[in-house]
């Protein structure tokens, strides 16, 4: 499929309108259309999420790590955040870094914290277009773990 000079897998395009549409319901049932990391840390206890399908997120987000020869740091630092993303507060960081490693600490959050960056980072230009079949993977998993909070 071509868009804007972009060739893409349709396959690409269509995971990427499911994640997007689930994104948009969750953000609307459970942020009142106003998602942000404070939001996140209120409602976080009291979602569920399906924890195979959370940790396979986390799976996908380390392959992509490991890919990139980074440690969790760097990959919560410059992956999620790349040039020109606002930066995540200190605690934001941690949390997400415990939810890519799985350790012990607030998993949900953290979670919820890695959709949040991967929605701003496409909804707000941060994706290179001719990467983006690329991150299908990531993309089904992130669309997984929402639909496993939608029931």
């Amino acid at each position: 499929m071509l868009i804007k000079g972009y060739s893409l897998q349709e396959e690409t395009v269509f995971e990427i309108g499911k994640f997007t549409i689930l994104w948009n319901w969750f953000e609307c049932s459970w942020c009142h259309n106003n998602c942000n990391p404070r939001k996140i840390k209120q409602i976080a206890t009291r979602i569920h999420i399906d924890e195979e399908k959370q940790a396979h997120l986390a799976e996908v987000l380390n392959e992509r790590r490991n890919w990139f020869g980074q440690l969790e740091a760097e990959y919560v630092r410059d992956s999620l955040h790349p040039d020109n993303a606002r930066a995540s507060k200190e605690e934001d960081m941690d949390v997400m870094r415990q939810f890519i490693t799985q350790s012990e600490g607030e998993l949900t959050r953290g979670c919820l914290l890695v959709l949040h960056r991967i929605r701003n980072n496409l909804m707000h230009g941060m994706k290179l277009l001719e990467g983006l079949d690329g991150q299908i993977e990531l993309f089904r998993a992130a669309t997984a773990v929402l639909e496993s909070i939608a029931g």
